[in-house]
């Protein structure tokens, strides 16, 4: 009896000293990120409303989200960090319409109905290390690309409400591409140098070229006194730069070439036709929270070369002339911690859709005359003069840091070739018609009696966002 006492006083005696391990989750007056892995969403509920009247003639009946509600920039991100070793990795998630991957929803006449999709927006690994006075970076996997640093850095932060003007005037194909960059900061510059696939995220590789883009930013920015802090970013993006294959640009391989539905025919040309560059600059201006300014200018380059057909190797080759487009773009900002204003404007070749396209050349009406085909004759490239204009209103209540609600105004003029608005064609049956319908219509009898509107794409939108 005395041992079976004994026995239960030793037993309990040392069960008084035994503990679970603790499991540290957090550090104290830390947050929860101190060792390194951080979890966030970023949630925007859209309703949007494209203005409509009897001067327009047009009526949005297209599956897509001009009208209605939706989500756009609704992400989902992970990210883990070793302060010691100076690894991280990303992964970020993004809700977007099934229709801008692939070609089998309802609104490209296939037969699935589901609008949305889980795709992934970045999964990469990173390093960093210092060296001295200067800090280093090399980044590798799927990335924001360089011009997207006025998001990222706080310069352009209502991405929710539209995207940043380098995005929407097509600097590179898509903001976020597979491949590997770097990274170097010392005191006030920084520079970032990205080799990437070209093709953008959301295509798959080769599609456009088997190459290579080179992507380039130079930094310089400042702060004044904790209140100012001024920046100015040069830019560059080379198309197709290096790796690519000699045959690339046969017809239909590639972008380069499409087909021209000729069985006769098989046309091949230059990899210099599959190649452009992109140059921009930008200078911005942040005092506190009650002033963002932004100025910047945009030109992109479509290279030229000649090609010929294959299946016909008497003929003469033909030739495809240089192309270059130009435009301007800013935004201002006005307000305090509850209220913020903001106007943005943009200008650039192209239309009628957003997107900033190469369609001036330097040839000469002689030279377009004399040395190109006869079917050239009477659309000289050179006198192309189709443009665009944007213009964007934002008014924003600030919750808080993280939370806002956003109203805005958004409108697109466009000009054509020849620097004349561009309209809508809609006949009586209430379709859409091409302005050589209109035109044909005065000569060819036809049932179908067509008239002409100005065009003036208008929307109205109204997005909430948080962060968490």
């Amino acid at each position: 009896m005395i041992r079976k006492f004994l026995f239960l006083f030793i037993f309990f005696s040392s069960a008084l000293h035994l503990y679970a391990e603790e499991v540290v989750t957090t550090k104290k007056e830390e947050p929860d990120s101190y060792y390194g892995l951080k979890l966030g969403a970023i949630v925007t509920p859209t309703f949007g409303y494209r203005v409509r009247d009897s001067a327009s003639g047009i009526s949005d009946t297209t599956q897509s989200e001009k009208t209605g509600f939706s989500m756009p920039w609704t992400l989902l991100f992970i990210s883990k960090e070793w302060e010691d070793t100076g690894i991280k990795v990303e992964f970020w998630g993004e809700v977007i319409r099934s229709n801008v991957l692939s070609a089998d929803t309802s609104a490209d006449s296939g037969t699935k109905a589901n609008p949305y999709l889980f795709a992934i927006r970045r999964a990469n690994v990173q390093k960093k290390w210092d060296l001295g006075a200067t800090r280093h970076k090399l980044i590798f996997g799927m990335q924001e690309l360089p011009h997207m640093f006025s998001v990222w850095s706080g310069y352009y932060d209502w991405r929710y409400m539209e995207r940043s003007p380098l995005e929407s005037m097509a600097f590179s194909a898509d903001p976020v591409d597979l491949g590997l960059s770097y990274l170097a900061e010392w005191k006030s510059f920084s520079a970032h140098l990205a080799v990437v696939n070209g093709d953008g995220y959301r295509s798959i590789q080769n599609a456009g070229g088997t190459g290579y883009d080179v992507i380039g930013r130079v930094s310089w920015e400042q702060k004044w006194q904790d209140d100012l802090k001024t920046g100015i970013h040069f830019l560059g993006r080379k198309g197709n730069a290096f790796g690519y294959s000699g045959n690339e640009c046969n017809e239909a391989k590639t972008k380069c070439f499409p087909s021209d539905n000729n069985p006769n025919t098989l046309l091949r040309g230059d990899v210099r036709l599959s190649q452009e560059e992109s140059y921009a600059v930008e200078s911005n201006l942040l005092w506190r929270e009650y002033i963002n300014l932004g100025l910047g200018g945009m030109a992109k380059k479509k290279f030229g070369g000649r090609y010929s057909d294959a299946m016909n190797p008497t003929e003469f080759p033909k030739n495809i002339s240089e192309k270059t487009g130009r435009g301007a773009y800013g935004w201002i900002g006005l307000g305090n911690k509850m209220i913020r204003i903001v106007f943005r404007g943009e200008i650039a070749t192209g239309g009628p859709n957003q997107g900033l396209r190469s369609t001036e050349s330097n040839l000469q009406e002689p030279w377009v005359r004399y040395s190109e085909s006869a079917t050239l004759k009477t659309t000289p490239v050179y006198s192309d003069k189709a443009y665009y204009i944007s213009r964007q209103v934002y008014l924003e209540y600030l919750w808080s840091e993280t939370a806002r609600l956003g109203f805005g105004y958004q409108e697109i003029r466009s000009f054509d070739s020849s620097g004349a608005p561009n309209k809508w064609y809609i006949d009586n049956f209430a379709n859409e018609r091409t302005v050589a319908d209109y035109r044909q219509q005065f000569s060819t009898p036809s049932p179908a009696l067509i008239s002409e509107y100005s065009r003036l794409d208008r929307n109205i939108l109204v997005k909430a966002t948080m962060q968490f």
